[in-house]
Parts: structure tokens; sequence; C-alpha cells
């Protein structure tokens, strides 16, 4: 290792040598049962905190206990059936637990200072900062945050699939000791998969893949080579911060068409919405009908996704609305399935089934 706050283990460079990895499970509102609060400010009630430690050190990456805590709900005590189909819980289990501000400082405790904060996909994140909110905390966490599922994807697969923890847990060949959809087991599941995935990258087994093989200089064209293994797999690049919901617009200048707008407007420099340093380009702009697309990179902030929407004055004269935005890593998928259009369609995109009678008319 080169320190102990940014360890290089075997070809791995870690943000910190601690990872905790959680799992919530929340009960949701019922349609017909009035609550005391909005289910558009608590879309979900936290019943359950899951979560596991894993370190690496010296002598390799370890995986702790479980931290596993019931939480007794205050607005949301009567259990959502489709959300008891899903995690086996009734409503008499939700008579027992502590109060959500007791059990989320015990496991705040027990996390200690320096960690990046992990989980499958990010929904919990978004349920996690409400509650917090409702309860009359601070929404901010305070830590970096990887998405294990889209880390899978990227190191096992090579693209940005969306897998359950089962698939990813049998693509790894980990054992299934216990049953899924209890937050500790959820959670000591993904440690696993982390800690699988770590130990596949040291022993060469895997390997990061570029998800970007595609030369930047033609967009739609891909690079002759095949994506070359860095000496050093940064997993910085892999972090977003999950107390960053920063996005910017501005409109173009007025054009006579969409082509001149975009045509423009692709050439300019982007800046992070952020922070305001100049972007460097992951996939440049492209262009599907009405609409352009593009990733960037910020040194500092991760990735930015940027939008273009034609828009029209009442002179008749175009112009472009454009919106950057950071977004976190697992939301790359639909730009990427965009550019996949893009690739196979050109600017006019997937052809559209037309309705008999109905005529679509050619854009600017």
């Amino acid at each position: 290792m080169t320190d102990a706050k940014n360890p290089i283990q075997e070809g791995i460079r870690h943000p910190s040598d601690t990872y905790i990895i959680i799992d919530l499970e929340w009960n949701q509102p019922i349609p017909w049962i009035k609550s005391k609060v909005d289910p558009k400010t608590l879309p979900g009630e936290i019943i359950e905190i899951g979560a596991v430690k894993l370190t690496v050190g010296e002598s390799g990456v370890a995986l702790g206990g479980p931290f596993h805590m019931l939480i007794r709900p205050v607005c949301y005590t009567i259990m959502n059936k489709n959300v008891s189909r899903v995690i086996g819980k009734l409503s008499s289990d939700l008579r027992s637990g502590l109060g959500f501000i007791e059990a989320y400082d015990a496991f705040i405790k027990w996390c200690g200072e320096d960690f990046i904060l992990c989980g499958w996909g990010n929904s919990d994140l978004s349920i996690l900062k409400s509650n917090l909110r409702f309860h009359d905390r601070s929404a901010i966490l305070g830590h970096p945050f990887l998405d294990v599922q889209m880390f899978f994807s990227k190191i096992a697969e090579g693209k940005a699939n969306q897998r359950s923890v089962e698939y990813a847990v049998d693509f790894l060949k980990i054992p299934k000791r216990k049953e899924f959809h209890e937050a500790h087991r959820d959670a000591e599941y993904t440690g696993r998969i982390l800690k699988a995935l770590f130990e596949a990258i040291m022993s060469d087994h895997m390997h990061a893949v570029n998800p970007f093989p595609e030369d930047p200089a033609e967009p739609g064209k891909t690079a002759d080579t095949e994506p070359i293994r860095p000496e050093i797999i940064d997993l910085e690049r892999y972090l977003f911060d999950p107390d960053l919901n920063v996005h910017a617009e501005r409109k173009t200048a007025l054009f006579d068409t969409w082509d001149q707008c975009c045509r423009l407007t692709f050439d300019e420099d982007a800046y992070c919405p952020a922070c305001g340093s100049k972007l460097i380009p992951e996939l440049p702009w492209f262009r599907i009908r009405k609409a352009a697309f593009s990733l960037f990179r910020c040194e500092r902030h991760n990735l930015v996704a940027g939008r273009i929407r034609m828009k029209k004055n009442a002179s008749g004269k175009v112009y472009g609305s454009v919106n950057m935005k950071l977004i976190q890593p697992g939301e790359t998928v639909p730009i990427l399935e965009r550019f996949e259009e893009y690739k196979n369609f050109g600017p006019a995109g997937k052809p559209v089934s037309i309705p008999k009678g109905e005529t679509i008319h050619p854009e600017n």
C-alpha cells in the first residue's frame, strides 16, 4: 500500500480502507389509508437497516459481521401488501423495533468516520434522505457512494446492465446460504459480491472494461483495439457524491434550423454545473430527432449528463434548451441506450410506426 488513506492493493486504488454496504427495507403508504404525512414527502418509511463492513488491509479483503436493526414506523404502520409479498413481513412485525433516530444513530456509530458508503443500486439513498428530513435531521450523508450494482456490471460484464443481487451471486458462484430480501442478508450478499470482485481483479480473473469504447473523435465508430486494462484501477471513477444534486440550464442563440443549432452548440466547451471547471467528453454530443445527448466527466465531481431540447420562439426561430446535470454512474444506462439507437439509425432515430391517416412532418 502507498498510504493508509488511499491504499493501492494489487492493482486497485482504494479511496478508503473501509466500505460500508447498506441495505434498507421500507414500508410504503396505502392509497386509501390517510396518513399524517404527504407520501410525496415520505415515499417510504424505513423499517429495517442492514449493513456489513468490508475492510482492505495488508492481509487482503475482509468482510465483518452484519449490523441489523428493526425500526418501528410512526406513519405507515399497516403493511403494504405489495411490499409484504417481496420482503415477507406482516403488519404485526411493525409493532416492535427501535425508533428511527435511535437506530440510525447506532448505525452511524457502528460505521466509524472514514468510509465509502455502498449499496446495490441507489434507490436506498433517496428513501434514507426523506426519512432523515421527516425526523428533522440533516439529510447530508457526508460520504461518497459506490453503486455495487453498476460496478458489478462494468467489471463482470463490461456494460451497464441492471442485474439483481441474486443474479450477481450466481454469476460469481457465491454460495447461497440464506434467503434474500431481508436487509442484513441482502447487505451481506452485496458485501460478498464486492469482495469477490476485488479479489477477482487482484487475481487478474477480471478487469475493468472501458464502458465507452467508441472513438471520441468520431461518435458511432468503434475503436480498432480492445480496451486495455489500466495498471491501476482507480475506484474514485466509480464513486459519486450523494449530497450533490446540481444542474445548470441555459438557452442557445437563435438559429434558422435545428441542424445549425446542433452544429454550433456541439463545438462549444462544456462546464461542470457544480464547480464550473471544463468537462472532459466521455460520449460527445449526438443528435436524435429534436433532442441531443452527451456524457462528460468532471475531474472533481465525476459524471455530467448533457441534454439539449429543440425549442422555437414566436417568430419561428430555433434555439436549444441546454441542461447539464450531475448524475450517478448507474444513470448512464438511458444515455448509452440512446447512443445505441444513434449508432443504428443515425439522427433520425428508430423508425416510429405511423397510424393510418397521420403524417410526420420533417424537422428543421
